[in-house]
């Protein structure tokens, strides 16, 4: 099913769902408030990015930004490479995080 984006008459805030091939749209509802009618908008074509490209222009921002200066922005970038390659690695990086505060990580990793 193709993802479409609609404007709501009765709010005026924009939303997107899902709507099947064959739906007339008239049993579209705003998530914001309910209303029945909306407008049917033209979107903008996205091309998705492959992994190679994900990890390059996350190579690259780490190339200019340089070492993190503190857990929380480290957290942060881990988190970030993850998505970049579409795994979840917050609760082990969380693990090594919190063993490394507690002094229980050697220094060799």
């Amino acid at each position: 099913m193709p993802i479409f984006e609609f404007r709501c008459n009765g709010c005026s805030r924009k939303f997107a769902t899902l709507v099947g091939m064959t739906a007339d749209g008239s049993d579209i509802v705003c998530p914001h408030c309910g209303a029945q009618e909306a407008t049917k908008l033209i979107s903008r074509f996205r091309q998705g990015r492959t992994e190679e490209d994900r990890l390059d222009d996350l190579a690259d921002r780490l190339e200019q930004y340089g070492e993190p200066e503190s857990p929380t922005k480290m957290r942060e970038m881990m988190r970030e490479m993850g998505k970049a390659v579409d795994e979840d690695m917050s609760d082990d990086m969380e693990e090594m995080f919190e063993a490394d505060i507690a002094g229980e990580l050697d220094d060799e990793l």
